[in-house]
């Protein structure tokens, strides 16, 4: 039956599909799935592609594919050519060709089967859109809400900003004038008390003299009527008289010294509002804890969107999780005992193994003991002879290794160690290598980098430690908690995307915040966030802070920042 239909379809009235003229159609390429007029099968079999041209006479009915309907591409005018449709793929321009391009432009080019590149096409544009509804959109929807936050959270800002400008004006208004009430009240009471003071003074005297004016102007009447009057005797009492007034007035003298006030107004002066300074935005907020079902985290390193690997040091595990709502399910597991764990963008991930030195990739498959992955991990990178201690991918991709000497394990953190500092790339080339012989860490154990910064922990010993951030030639650009008053216990750390630095303290159990410069920021109470014993820390692809805890039930804790 099957070939019956073949037979009638290829009985039905077409054209050549590469002339598309010649309707004499007498052969067929099945490796093509193009049907040929005498003409044009010579010209066929001289277009070169990966296959070897399989043509049949169409009267051979063992040959026909019954599927050559189905495979069948609509006709596609070519751009170049109006006349002509395409009709293969040219593999070395990647491009549709039709006979006429083959002939002139594509000559000795390998093609390949329309249908075949139009379904590898659409499998890829269909992975595109996958893409584009699993991560791109829900990214782009996410960064929008953050920004969307950010705006809202300065117009916040700004209402707060003014209305405590408004009333500290307001606050300063009215304690200027009670201020200056209160002084003009007190300046009107000493000058009534001077004055009042003054009047019992200067009055006193006043009433004496009119009373010896009054007896004056008596004596000076009673003068000229006894000397009118010739009476000697008169004369002698009245100048015993006079002699004892003159004496009453030149006893009159001033009692005391009077001071009075005089205003003098102040020197004009605005007063000072306050100050305007900028101020980094970091703010902090738990949204999310959740029960991962494993007995300890106390190492993490972001993988791909919404998957994290941790390692339990406890069960000498690692495990690669998957957040699926409030749920965590476990995708992988390897038994194996690692000093520190990273990934690379390309999902490959990097370990430290306990004693080794160098980076191991874990292989793809669960491995059930611990001696299969260290004898088959593929070596990433040698570090030997000395024994790497931290490890961390950068946003570029690189990867950034803390070394030691040999057995430093067993040194007293307290002594000068020498340490290398290396930055590969994803290929495991070299970029730089920074040595420092004795003369700067004691035991580096977490890494990170802002840039192309490198940011360090280093301990001193186990109740003291210091960041130290080198830039781009090795050289020391800042540190932090570098004594005895400002020693810092760093149990893990992240940097954000603007170059913000998140600083886990478990001793404390707070979270310290350092911009680029290494200037102190925030510190965040981590039972503010009802988070205990917290080990790890790290950022994950969506921007979101991950911090895991050394203890059973709620251990992961999800955190958004804005900044």
């Amino acid at each position: 039956m099957a070939d019956n239909i073949s037979i009638a379809e290829a009985q039905m009235p077409q054209v050549c599909h590469m002339c598309e003229e010649n309707a004499d159609i007498k052969f067929k390429c099945l490796d093509c799935a193009f049907l040929l007029c005498p003409r044009c099968r010579k010209l066929h079999e001289k277009v070169r592609t990966k296959y070897v041209h399989q043509i049949i006479d169409l009267k051979d009915k063992r040959v026909i594919s019954k599927d050559s309907k189905s495979n069948r591409v609509y006709p596609i005018r070519c751009e170049f050519h109006a006349d002509e449709n395409y009709i293969m793929c040219c593999q070395e321009c990647q491009q549709l060709v039709c006979a006429t391009c083959i002939l002139t432009m594509h000559q000795k080019h390998e093609m390949g089967d329309m249908t075949i590149i139009l379904s590898s096409k659409v499998t890829k544009l269909k992975q595109y859109q996958e893409t584009i509804d699993t991560t791109i959109l829900p990214n782009i929807s996410r960064n929008y809400a953050r920004y969307d936050d950010l705006m809202e959270f300065h117009t916040k800002r700004v209402d707060i900003a003014k209305t405590g400008i408004l009333d500290w004006k307001n606050y300063l208004i009215n304690t200027v004038t009670k201020l200056l009430d209160k002084q003009a009240e007190k300046f009107c009471e000493q000058i009534d008390k001077n004055i009042d003071e003054i009047k019992q003074n200067i009055l006193p005297q006043l009433s004496e003299l009119d009373d010896m004016k009054r007896h004056i102007k008596e004596v000076r009447s009673e003068i000229e009527l006894v000397t009118n009057s010739h009476d000697l005797t008169q004369m002698i009492n009245l100048e015993k008289s006079m002699e004892s007034s003159l004496k009453k007035v030149n006893a009159q003298k001033k009692k005391e010294r009077t001071n009075y006030f005089e205003f003098t107004q102040s020197e004009l002066k605005i007063p000072k509002l306050g100050d305007l300074t900028l101020k980094a935005v970091f703010e902090l907020q738990c949204t999310q804890s959740i029960e991962t079902g494993l007995s300890c985290i106390d190492k993490m390193a972001s993988y791909k969107h919404g998957e994290l690997l941790v390692r339990n040091l406890e069960l000498k595990n690692v495990c690669l999780l998957k957040t699926v709502h409030d749920k965590i399910i476990e995708l992988q597991k390897w038994n194996i005992e690692v000093k520190d764990i990273t990934a690379l963008q390309t999902g490959e991930i990097i370990v430290i193994l306990v004693d080794k030195p160098d980076l191991r990739l874990l292989p793809n498959k669960q491995h059930e003991t611990i001696q299969v992955i260290r004898d088959c991990a593929d070596i990433f990178f040698d570090t030997a002879p000395q024994i790497p201690t931290a490890l961390h991918t950068t946003r570029e991709n690189n990867v950034i290794i803390s070394t030691v000497e040999t057995g430093r394990d067993w040194l007293p953190m307290d002594d000068p160690c020498k340490v290398e500092i290396i930055v590969i790339t994803a290929k495991s080339d070299i970029i730089s290598r920074f040595i420092f012989d004795k003369d700067l860490f004691c035991f580096p154990n977490k890494i990170t980098s802002i840039g192309t910064d490198i940011c360090i922990a280093d301990s001193i010993s186990d109740y003291s430690g210091r960041l130290i951030t080198l830039d781009n030639n090795g050289k020391v650009k800042w540190t932090y908690g570098d004594n005895e008053t400002n020693s810092v216990i760093i149990a893990d750390m992240v940097s954000t995307p603007l170059y913000n630095i998140v600083l886990l303290d478990s001793c404390q159990s707070v979270l310290r915040v350092l911009n680029s410069k290494g200037a102190f920021l925030n510190t965040w109470n981590l039972r503010d966030f009802n988070v205990t014993d917290a080990y790890a820390m790290t950022v994950s692809m969506d921007e979101q802070i991950l911090i895991g805890c050394g203890q059973t039930g709620t251990n992961l804790h999800i955190l958004e920042f804005r900044e």
